[in-house]
């Protein structure tokens, strides 16, 4: 019983500086994995992931500013700033350390946190990660910020999967909840104007000799949003998984050998 109680997951918030921050927590002990979710998500991304890895560890999955319950206050858009608000969030749940999971934007902040604090990251996991070249779907970005209706979250809620997915139709619809709430779609248009419109026109590869910690990067190979980067933007000797029949979001689509690969990789970068 008392197992199964620690594996459930428990809403959180934390009243730090730069606005509050919501997340989900499971699991106990070990080095934590901080899961981050894309652009226009929340927490609840990794639903078909978390448990599973909270067999072996704390889980903690956030929600960013601008999504979920967190703060409304994203600044000037510029994701590199949810970096400094996430190690403030560590501190408050007195978290040293963390393996760091990062998906589509997610895996953009993963990457500044690391850079920023690379001894509070074990180690990277990069799923569909933003932040590797300047090629992704810019327009579909801008289309989620701004969408007029449920058909049309529906219809970007598809765009997200390699195939028709049983989930897509409540993705949609919650993502079209977002974008009807003012004070949510100014965020997420502030983001894209901040950190993505830039990045689309071109981004200097990042420099991966600054990263001390191992990393692993997993992608679907029908990625319509954001595709494999080429083999010169991606980190030299760091594996790379491909799923078939999975799109943006292999983590749903392709959950339990994602799920695998995560706990191996995160075991063996624990400190022995």
């Amino acid at each position: 019983m008392t197992e199964r109680i620690e594996r459930s997951p428990r809403r959180g918030r934390a009243d730090i500086e730069g606005g509050p921050a919501s997340y989900l927590s499971m699991g106990r002990g070990g080095v934590p994995a901080l899961l981050l979710h894309g652009f226009a998500g929340d927490s609840l991304t990794w639903q078909f992931n978390a448990a599973a890895l909270a067999a072996e560890r704390r889980v903690l999955a956030v929600d960013l500013p601008g999504h979920g319950a967190s703060t409304l206050d994203v600044g000037d858009g510029r994701v590199g700033a949810f970096a400094p608000w996430l190690l403030r969030l560590l501190d408050a749940l007195e978290i040293p350390r963390v393996h760091a999971v990062g998906h589509s934007m997610g895996g953009c902040v993963a990457l500044e946190l690391a850079r920023q604090a690379p001894d509070r990251v074990a180690s990277l996991s990069l799923v569909a990660s933003a932040g590797l070249g300047p090629d992704f779907d810019l327009e579909f970005l801008q289309r989620v910020a701004a969408l007029e209706s449920v058909e049309d979250g529906r219809d970007c809620a598809a765009r997200l999967f390699a195939r028709p997915w049983l989930l897509a139709g409540r993705v949609g619809e919650v993502m079209h909840a977002q974008a009807a709430d003012p004070r949510r779609r100014a965020a997420l248009e502030r983001i894209i104007a901040g950190s993505f419109v830039e990045a689309h026109r071109s981004l200097d590869p990042v420099d991966w000799m600054a990263f001390s910690m191992p990393i692993q990067l997993l992608w679907g190979r029908e990625d319509r949003i954001i595709p494999v980067p080429s083999a010169d933007r991606l980190p030299p000797a760091a594996p790379l998984h491909l799923f078939d029949k999975a799109g943006h979001l292999p983590h749903s689509e392709a959950a339990t050998p994602v799920t695998a690969i995560l706990r191996d990789f995160l075991s063996a970068c624990d400190p022995q």
